[in-house]
């Protein structure tokens, strides 16, 4: 079973990272992250697996 405590919405990931939320879907875009890591919940609403938020962080320094 999926433990829903690793997987966060765009508005929790653009405020871990201090960024909005647009520039936060554009560069997950641009680093073309996988399905499992990155997937869309909605209008411009996406979830993001704890995976992508360690690629996200490590490339948004």
């Amino acid at each position: 079973m999926s433990d829903v405590r690793t997987v966060f919405t765009t508005s929790e990931v653009a405020e871990m990272l201090d960024i909005t939320p647009s520039y936060l879907l554009r560069l997950a875009q641009t680093m073309q992250l996988t399905p499992a890591e990155f997937r869309s919940a909605g209008k411009r609403n996406y979830l993001f697996s704890q995976e992508a938020v360690k690629k996200l962080k490590n490339r948004h320094k």
